[in-house]
């Protein structure tokens, strides 16, 4: 069991025949409990990985160039950093030990892989219309428990559905309850609508990415885009990533919550810039920090909200100020767990997140209505149609 760390993770799934187990040929005939085997091995791994730090490496395959995170970072985010050292470590370790191991052959393709942009893509709409990212997550540092999400697939189905453009998968455990299985079964569960319209969604890995190798177990996972902390990285492990990220095929949503960040991200040539409107050195939460950085932003980037977004009035606003999309999940997850189903004597199960997606992206806008007359009947037929069709 030495040297699984997060390895593990990157075997689950669906699984067949032969595959590799901690170093050992296993028969599997069923799906793999991927977030209770992360669970159960957890200790093991991180205490393996401790020891094994300060030699752990990959070689050529895997190359860690800088510091792996910035030396001025909020508290909440120096315990995550610390964990995700580990949590690399104990991954490098077990590709050293496994010449099979599956993210050998993707760090070999860096470089080879072409960029389909499917996830910047998406956010791509016509002027007016707002794409969402909807996000699954369990829990938070901030926010504690927020939802049991025994299918994780099963509620990215439901937010492709009610037409969301994106989907946000967290896939740290001991913060926030996800895990690489979870991206997995998204994955595949969207990949069920290829051919369909609208396509499948573009699926986000987030977490807190401080190595290149979370980027390629990202990839091996079928992510189309992952996420960038400035506050976490700094100015150069954020133009180091974005690049390893390109170079594995993938898009990069840049988050930041200052000027200074802002400036980071620019310089380092992001496409898709996403606003914590969260201060993580407090955990207060104003739209007020979207209003302040939208002037700043630079033309052809793809704008993203995140945090405290509550209703549709406040998907509006940002709308309004000129952000492209908004990236939404406690507000969804409350609203999915708290009634799974709207049912009545005419039709079928309505679950309350898939109509308050729908109320989110509605071509509605607050400056065409006072925001009490918007609350209840929508700003515009866009939104008079999609809350019309939620009051029937």
């Amino acid at each position: 069991e030495e040297g699984w760390g997060m390895a593990g993770s990157a075997q689950c799934g669906f699984v067949g025949g032969l595959t590799r187990d901690l170093g050992r040929p296993v028969q599997r005939a069923k799906r793999v409990d991927c977030a209770a085997r992360e669970r159960a091995m957890r200790a093991a791994s991180l205490a393996n990985a401790r020891c094994c730090m300060a030699t752990a490496s990959v070689g050529e395959t895997a190359p860690n160039a800088g510091k792996a995170y910035a030396a001025d970072v909020p508290d909440v985010l120096r315990d995550i950093l610390e964990r995700k050292v580990v949590e690399v470590a104990a991954l490098k370790q077990a590709m050293a030990e496994d010449p099979a191991h599956a993210l050998h052959a993707v760090v070999a393709s860096k470089g080879a892989v072409e960029r389909s942009r499917r996830f910047y893509k998406a956010l791509d709409k016509i002027p007016g219309t707002l794409a969402l990212i909807a996000e699954i997550k369990r829990r938070s540092p901030s926010k504690g428990h927020i939802g049991t999400i025994s299918d994780a697939a099963d509620l990215a189905r439901l937010y492709y559905d009610a037409g969301a453009s994106c989907i946000s998968v967290l896939t740290d455990m001991e913060g926030f309850g996800g895990s690489l299985g979870d991206l997995r079964e998204v994955v595949k569960a969207q990949e069920r609508f290829r051919g369909d319209y609208p396509p499948p969604c573009p699926v986000l890995r987030k977490d807190f990415t401080i190595d290149e190798i979370q980027i390629a177990e990202a990839a091996e996972a079928g992510a189309s885009a992952v996420l960038l902390i400035v506050a976490a990285l700094g100015a150069q492990r954020t133009k180091e990533l974005l690049a390893d990220a390109h170079a594995y095929g993938l898009d990069v949503l840049v988050e930041v919550h200052s000027e200074d960040e802002l400036t980071i991200a620019i310089d380092a040539g992001a496409e898709i810039i996403g606003v914590n409107n969260r201060d993580l050195r407090t955990f207060e939460v104003s739209l007020d920090v979207s209003a302040r950085l939208k002037p700043l932003m630079p033309e052809g980037a793809k704008l993203v909200a995140e945090s405290g977004i509550r209703d549709a009035l406040d998907a509006w606003k940002l709308r309004d100020m000129g952000y492209h999309a908004i990236l939404v999940g406690e507000t969804l997850v409350t609203a999915y767990e708290s009634q799974t189903e709207n049912r009545n004597m005419y039709g079928g199960g309505y679950n309350v997140a898939k109509g308050l997606a729908r109320a989110l992206i509605s071509k509605g806008s607050v400056d065409f209505t006072s925001p009490s007359a918007a609350a209840f009947y929508g700003a515009g037929e866009g939104a008079k149609e999609s809350l019309g069709t939620l009051e029937m």
